[in-house]
């Protein structure tokens, strides 16, 4: 070998040295820098797991734990250093942990080196403190220096499972709910849930109901009329919507509903929610409630009298009353109930019966019956009627009394039919008494007249005389009584025929001619000069006439006015005969027609010339009354039928 040779295989050499020598100072920078990434790495990977939401858990081949991370120590309620080198058995409920030793075993040798979190199914964990929860968890495999790490990432989902349950218990409360509910979306307006309830009564599955609008079942709306009523809620200016419409079923038949819908957001999600109520048995039940109460107030209107509810008390303020009230009492029923103008128990009711009506409704509650009453009351315009009442007392079902409740009705009517039935027997008996007396007493009074008579015109002495003329008076007095008691007895049949009233009254006013100027009494007459005539017994109604007339005289003893008028009303002739005499008192109006009773001096009246008139006028189908005022003077008023020919 040439020198030259030797010395370029010598820079050969040199130069294969030299690169060698700077490839291995770039190796051992590249380890260099290597390590430092590794050890960067490191810290971030540890960094990464210490600071996870999930429990990251490291084991080797024999289960041990080389890494607890803090989301561990917390789910598990230990800490690292307790655990690290325990066999991960410790967190896994007994009755799992053999399948569990299995799974990893299997997975150890398996070619797949993961699984994702919800891949291994439905697992549970074990806290320290023995409480078991679910987890979800993925795992993965590793092979580092020859050696298996298998790492498992779990996730407590009790919260989620909870809620999970939470909304199958709402959607379970859905289906059994009795009310339809549609859930149906804010944009599309089509369907996205609907209860069982609903899908029955509609005949729609809900496969066919998620193609459906609200529209589809509400024959009544359009698009744009739907859209236009939930808009104010799409706006937000109201809370909810409710309204009436009817729904049409999949076989074509229609039902009443009420809707009731609402706009529901949850996170950043929108729906509509409606709430159906089916009005078909509730308008049955309304329209036969109507019916109801219309039939009652029919029935409430009709009868003669009234239906009231009361509070217990002295004062009875009325809680409801009928409108039947007003006829009965001449108040409304806003006087009782809304104003409380009037109170039935102190302005109503009589005041000599209020007591013993207070009494007789408290012994019937406190031994829980009804009762029955029977008294005055005064009305609005001052009169006085006699009711009838039966009612019992609410009770609640501890046994207090929480109302009074019952009917009023008037029983004027059979009252005065009442009296006039006694007052008919009472004169009955004055016919027999006074056919006996005419018997028993008339003869002896024309023996005792004639005696009289006779003795008067033989004696001279003129005190004598003056007794004889005494005697003959009263017997004739007598004679009167018996002849008016007589003319009840014998009741002589009316002979009617059409009769000019006026002509009668002229008659009898002549007759009493002298007795009314000797009184001092003008009289003043106005006649219809259309007048019809009456149908009535001439000489009965000129007896009507000349006691009428002379009770007016006896009336005005200084002279006054004496006015008869006669005209028409309701189809029948009004006789009115009116004084300006002494009057009447009140109390003794009611007894003015009853055999006896007078209002004249002893001596100067027998209290049988009003009974006679009014028995003539109940004959002739008649009706008469008195108005009098202390010191004012009386009006009499008669009514007779009117004369039809033909």
């Amino acid at each position: 070998m040439n020198p030259k040779s030797r010395e370029e295989q010598l820079e050969h050499e040199l130069f294969a040295l030299r690169e060698e020598v700077a490839e291995l100072r770039a190796i051992h920078n590249i380890h260099k820098h290597t390590k430092e990434g590794l050890e960067a790495i490191e810290l971030q990977l540890a960094g990464v797991i210490h600071s996870a939401m999930d429990a990251i858990i490291t084991v080797d081949e024999a289960q041990e734990i080389v890494i607890f991370n803090a989301a561990a120590e917390k789910m598990f309620g230990c800490s690292a250093p307790e655990v690290i080198g325990t066999t991960i058995d410790r967190f896994i409920p007994l009755q799992f942990r053999e399948n569990h030793h299995h799974h990893i075993e299997q997975f150890g040798h398996a070619m797949v080196t993961n699984r994702r979190m919800g891949d291994l199914g439905a697992i549970s964990g074990l806290r320290t403190n023995g409480e078991e929860f679910p987890i979800e968890a993925s795992i993965s495999r590793v092979e580092v220096s020859g050696h298996k790490l298998f790492t498992v990432i779990l996730r407590d989902i009790s919260e989620r499972k909870l809620a999970e349950e939470h909304i199958t218990q709402l959607g379970s409360l859905l289906d059994e709910s009795l009310n339809e509910i549609f859930l149906f979306d804010v944009e599309t307006l089509k369907f996205v849930r609907v209860n069982r309830g609903a899908q029955e009564n509609l005949g729609y599955s809900m496969e066919e109901l998620s193609q459906m609008t609200p529209v589809s079942l509400k024959p009544e709306f359009t698009h744009e009329t739907f859209g236009k009523l939930i808009q104010p809620l799409r706006a937000g200016t109201v809370p909810r919507i409710e309204f009436r419409t009817k729904h049409c079923r999949k076989d074509g038949t229609h039902y009443p509903v009420e809707v009731h819908l609402q706009l529901v957001a949850h996170k950043s999600t929108q729906v509509f929610v409606a709430i159906i109520l089916d009005l078909s048995e509730r308008l049955k039940a309304e329209a036969a409630l109507q019916e109801t109460q219309r039939t009652l107030s029919t029935l409430m209107k009709n009868l003669p009298g009234m239906v009231y509810r009361c509070t217990n008390d002295t004062g009875w303020p009325i809680e409801f009353i009928s409108s039947g009230c007003h006829l009965l009492t001449g108040y409304s029923p806003e006087d009782f109930v809304k104003n409380r103008k009037v109170s039935y128990g102190r302005d109503v009711i009589a005041p000599e019966d209020r007591e013993r009506i207070w009494k007789e409704v408290e012994a019937a509650n406190a031994e829980r019956r009804s009762f029955q009453l029977s008294y005055k009351i005064q009305t609005a315009d001052g009169s006085t009627k006699w009711v009838w009442e039966q009612g019992a007392g609410v009770f609640s079902a501890d046994g207090t009394l929480c109302a009074l409740e019952g009917y009023i009705f008037d029983v004027t009517q059979v009252k005065t039919l009442e009296d006039r039935l006694r007052k008919t027997e009472r004169l009955a008996e004055l016919g027999t008494l006074a056919s006996g007396m005419a018997h028993e007493i008339g003869t002896p009074m024309n023996v005792i007249l004639g005696r009289a008579e006779f003795l008067m015109r033989k004696s001279s002495d003129e005190n004598t005389k003056k007794g004889l003329e005494t005697i003959v008076t009263q017997v004739e007095r007598i004679t009167k009584i018996m002849n008016q008691l007589l003319s009840f007895a014998r009741k002589r049949p009316v002979e009617r025929r059409p009769l000019d009233l006026a002509t009668i009254i002229l008659t009898t006013l002549d007759i009493m001619r002298e007795r009314l100027n000797t009184h001092q009494i003008q009289v003043e007459t106005d006649m219809d000069p259309d007048r019809p005539h009456v149908f009535a017994d001439q000489d009965q109604l000129s007896q009507v006439l000349l006691n009428l007339v002379l009770n007016s005289c006896h009336a005005m003893p200084e002279g006054g006015t004496l006015r008869i008028a006669i005209g028409t009303s309701n189809n029948l002739m009004h006789l009115t005969l009116s004084d300006t005499g002494s009057g009447i008192k009140k109390e003794d109006l009611s007894r003015l027609f009853d055999p006896f009773f007078t209002t004249k001096p002893v001596g100067e009246g027998t209290g049988l010339g009003l009974t006679v008139v009014h028995g003539i006028i109940q004959e002739h189908d008649g009706l008469i009354r008195v108005e009098s005022e202390l010191g004012k003077g009386t009006a009499f008023h008669i009514f007779l039928p009117i004369y039809h020919s033909g």
